[in-house]
């Protein structure tokens, strides 16, 4: 019975540790730090971008395909559910209609717009021509989509030029969990091992 609740309890640390992120940084690359926020059920793109710039950074502008790469698996690795079904705002939009559907697209930190990882025809303007900002198509594939600004959304990726949470990370530090994350992970251990008690009892 003590090794049934020991995997239970060990199952359950997995499941909450993935349910938020940690903010993680690129050492290999720009030294960057990279946060995903989950959303429930709808974002704007505009406030996304907003919420992103309160925080101290900016909507992720992925400009190489290493950085991309490396985003795309910092977001599955924080993923619960099925990766097909989830997408993310990006920090790429487009500045007029006057090149649909592939040009004249930006970035928000206003870095040059030098690299891309569409998805297989696209981007293509649909929803009647209002398809102007960038988000992950598939968090499977990593590959990008044009989407309105109004579309459900999974969440959206920050990128710090620094250190987003100094007095928590040093630079050279393994991130820790969410605070969130360990009152629900405290609450699911309190709730096993009074379950663990009620077993023993009976």
């Amino acid at each position: 019975m003590m090794k049934t609740i020991t995997t239970i309890l060990f199952a359950t640390c997995l499941i909450i540790g993935t349910a938020n992120a940690a903010p993680i940084q690129w050492t290999t690359g720009n030294n960057h730090w990279y946060d995903v926020v989950f959303l429930n059920p709808v974002l704007e793109w505009e406030q996304a971008r907003d919420l992103a710039q309160d925080s101290g950074g900016y909507l992720a502008t992925l400009t190489s395909a290493k950085e991309n790469e490396f985003v795309w698996h910092f977001l599955n690795s924080n993923l619960v559910g099925d990766s097909l079904y989830q997408q993310y705002w990006l920090g790429g939009y487009q500045t007029d209609k006057l090149a649909e559907p592939g040009g004249h697209w930006a970035w928000v930190s206003g870095e040059e717009w030098n690299y891309t990882n569409w998805r297989r025809d696209e981007p293509n303007n649909g929803m009647g021509g209002t398809q102007d900002y960038l988000h992950f198509w598939s968090t499977r594939t990593g590959e990008w989509d044009d989407m309105e600004n109004g579309r459900y959304m999974s969440g959206y990726v920050v990128e710090y030029d620094h250190n987003p949470f100094p007095s928590r990370f040093s630079d050279d530090a393994v991130p820790t969990p969410e605070p969130s994350t360990m009152l629900l992970l405290g609450s699911g251990l309190i709730a096993l091992a009074g379950f663990g008690r009620k077993l023993t009892r009976s």
